[in-house]
Order: structure tokens, then sequence, then C-alpha cells
């Protein structure tokens, strides 16, 4: 959660002919056709200019073609056309990433339509295991590794007509084990599906009220993930998926949405207790698209202008309140450190804070952060603001928090508006499944 923002990048054989997925073509590994080596490290620099801090790349998308060279299929760029047999794109991918110290995942489609072992049980441990191990053991470490929801269906599975095959994707893959043996080769990588969960739509926002936390009879559903479940067992937080232009694979034809959208975007997904994975695709000369680079720059550019100057640090807090004993001040949330918060003792579910910003300011945005180490706890909560801490106006009200939650005007996210004239931000903590545990206020 706290990597917050990150990319994806699809690019393989759908670049070449123009399309999404691949699964109604009888396979043929010469449609991957690069002329040249992808620059990879062209995409990267693009997405770090939006100021994303790692990126997954598509590793295998469902028609099964492989952009390594990997032993567990002929289907791979050692038998593409161009340069393919040159072209090993996780690790180009990979070191472009670590040069730019952003983390580093992977997408390996489960799917597979062009594999004659899929819907039996030697596709899952002599192909797709083998294609997981080469993934978590070749190319260093890995921050994700992202699967998909995309599970059987038409394909050509190694012969000569299209036919339909379908399997459980509960028990198919063997997920428990599976996460346990990708957690042994790489500890510190997170499994899609299994420890973070997709939204349920991929236009780029989660709900206004997001748990956390899931119902562990839905882990294998794609349904309210958009929610979450406020008394789930699990910790799945949600993530959103979003492409910058209109398809996940590029086309000659694509817009990229404006850095306006974008920005959109990412208030309406990591401002709302989400982290977001944005695509952004490569064209059949291996490089980003100049309109999709000039608007991952701009959003960048209104990230650092809008969101990086926090006129809350360090700044006076007082709270009606407090923990005792130890240290629960009220201080804590505007010290810039995210390992100490304000909390109320256990009884009291609600609270309140005032916040002085020393003087008037110009306010568009005001970002809470709860101690999500300790779990989310905040089911409602509404901001206020004053020039005189007396006279009070209402700035917007709330749900959930969790890891984070941004605030505009009202809760709309839709234009940045001319701002609030305010010196006070009062937020009350109306509700709460226990104590709250406020670490970080923000005022932008």
């Amino acid at each position: 959660m706290e990597t917050e923002f990150y990319g994806f990048s699809h690019y393989g054989p759908n670049t070449f002919v123009g399309t999404e997925w691949g699964n109604n073509r009888k396979p043929n590994p010469k449609e991957y056709a690069p002329q040249t080596i992808p620059d990879c490290d062209q995409w990267v620099e693009a997405m770090h200019s939006a100021g994303m801090k790692g990126a997954v790349v598509i590793c295998k998308h469902h028609d099964g073609f492989c952009l390594w060279p990997t032993e567990s299929t002929d289907f791979s760029v050692l038998n593409g056309a161009g340069v393919s047999a040159q072209v090993d794109i996780p690790l180009l991918f990979s070191e472009a990433c670590r040069k730019r110290n952003m983390k580093f995942g992977v997408y390996l489609s489960p799917w597979d339509a062009s594999n004659e072992h899929y819907a039996t049980s030697t596709y899952v441990t002599d192909v797709f295991l083998k294609q997981i191990t080469e993934l978590c053991t070749n190319y260093g470490e890995l921050f994700e590794i992202w699967f998909d929801g995309a599970n059987g269906g038409q394909g050509y599975y190694g012969g000569n007509s299209l036919v339909n095959r379908t399997i459980d994707k509960k028990t198919y893959y063997d997920w428990d084990n599976l996460t346990q043996r990708i957690h042994e080769m790489q500890p510190n990588c997170v499994v899609w599906g299994r420890e973070f969960r997709w939204c349920g739509n991929e236009d780029g926002y989660s709900g206004k009220t997001c748990w956390s936390n899931f119902d562990v009879n839905n882990v294998n559903s794609e349904t309210t993930n958009n929610v979450g479940a406020e008394d789930g067992l699990l910790f799945m937080p949600s993530e959103v998926d979003v492409r910058t232009t209109s398809k996940w694979f590029w086309t000659a034809a694509e817009q990229a949405k404006s850095a306006e959208r974008l920005f959109q975007i990412y208030l309406e997904s990591v401002g709302r207790n989400a982290t977001l994975i944005m695509n952004c695709a490569p064209n059949t000369d291996g490089v980003m698209p100049d309109n999709v680079c000039t608007s991952l720059r701009g959003l960048g550019e209104l990230l650092t202008a809008r969101l990086s100057v926090d006129m809350a640090l360090d700044k006076t807090v007082t709270a009606e309140q407090t923990r005792n004993p130890g240290n629960f001040a009220a201080s804590n949330m505007t010290d810039g450190d995210k390992n100490t918060y304000w909390a109320t003792n256990d009884d009291e579910i609600t609270g309140t804070f005032v916040i002085d910003l020393g003087e008037v300011k110009t306010i568009h945005y005001v970002t809470l952060q709860e101690y999500i180490a300790l779990g989310q706890r905040v089911k409602g909560f509404s901001i206020e603001t004053s020039s005189d801490n007396s006279s009070w106006n209402p700035f917007a009200t709330g749900t959930t928090i969790g890891y984070k939650r941004i605030m505009a005007k009202n809760d709309d996210t839709t234009s940045y508006g001319s701002g609030t004239q305010a010196r006070y931000i009062r937020v009350k903590i109306t509700d709460s499944k226990a104590c709250p545990l406020i670490s970080t206020v923000s005022v932008y």
C-alpha cells in the first residue's frame, strides 16, 4: 500500500496484430516481430516521470506467448520473427526499473489458450509452475506477481480448431501451495488474488467506502471488490487497474487520456484506500507513444504541484481526546513520521482534533491516513474549515479512511477548482470499529 502507484505495460503479439486477448487465433510465434530491441528503458522512464514507484510488465498474456526465453514451451521469443530471439522482456524491464530505483513486478496469465495441456494437471505442474519459477528466480527481486481473472474459454490449445476448455479456478491452480512456493522464492512479493484484490472495474476508481478487509469465501470472486468487507477475515487491499488509453495493447488510433483525467483517477484510487496500477502500452517500434509520454509527464507535474507541499507539516494540532498513558499525542499526525500516531482510549470510538496552519491558506485537499499496521478502523468522519477557530464551514464528509483518503471539497474529484480559504482544519471521527489511530494528516 505504501508503494501506492505503479505502472503496467502490455506488450506482445497482440501489439502487432491489434487485438486485446489473442485467444481466438491459431498460435503463430512469427506474429511477434520486433525489428529492433524494445526500448524498455524508455518505457520505464515515461512511467517514472508520472511519479510511479514501480512497474509490472506483461510476460505472458492469454495467448500463451512467453516474452522471455523459457524452457516451458516453444511458443516464445525464441521462435518469433525479426530480432525476437534476442529479446528478454523481463530482463530488459527489470534492469530499467532498478536503474531508477523502481520496484519490479511481473504479469503471468494463468490461462493459456495455446497450450495443449491446459485444463489438465500437467499444465499446472509442468508449464505454469515452471514459468512462475523462471520469473521468480532469474530476474531479481519482485514486489508483485500479477495473475488474472480470465481463466479458460475458447482457444486452439495445440489443435487446429477452436475449442472450449473450462476449469474451476478456485481449485485448479492450487493457489495456496503456489502462493507458498512463490514466497519461498520471493519473500517480499505480494500475490495477485491472494494478498490483494482486483477493485471490480477497469475504469480507474475505488469505492468511496473501501475496506481493505475481504471475505475469505470470496477470494476467487470478482464481485463487490470495490467496497471490500467491513468484517472480512482477510486483510486483502484493493488494487485499481486502468489504462492510459482505451485499450490494454497499443493500436495506431489510440488517444491518451489527459493529464487532468489521470490525476482524477489517482484521487479516486490512491485517494480512496487502494493502490493504482496504470497501463502504458508500447507500440510496434518498441517505444512508448509520444501522446502517452506527454500525459504521463503531465500527471507527474500535477502530482508535484498539487500534492507535494504539505501545509500541515509540523503545524500545531490539538485534540479533545488523547490516549493515556503513552506517546499518542495529536502532534504525531503532523510530524512527518508514518510510525507515530494519535489515538484515543479503548472505549472512545469518536474523536476531534484541530490543525492550525498558522495563517489563512488556500486549501484544495485534506489527506487522512490511519496507522494501518494495526488495522483499518474508521467508519465515518467529517472535515470542517475556519479562518478564526470559531465559525466553521463544512468541507467534506466520508466513511472509511484506511491507508490513505484524499478529500477534496465536497469529495468532488472532477476539477481542481479555486480552493477554500482557511487557517484551521477540524476533523471529527464520528464512528470507528475500535479506538481510531491516525498517523498522518496533510493539507494541500
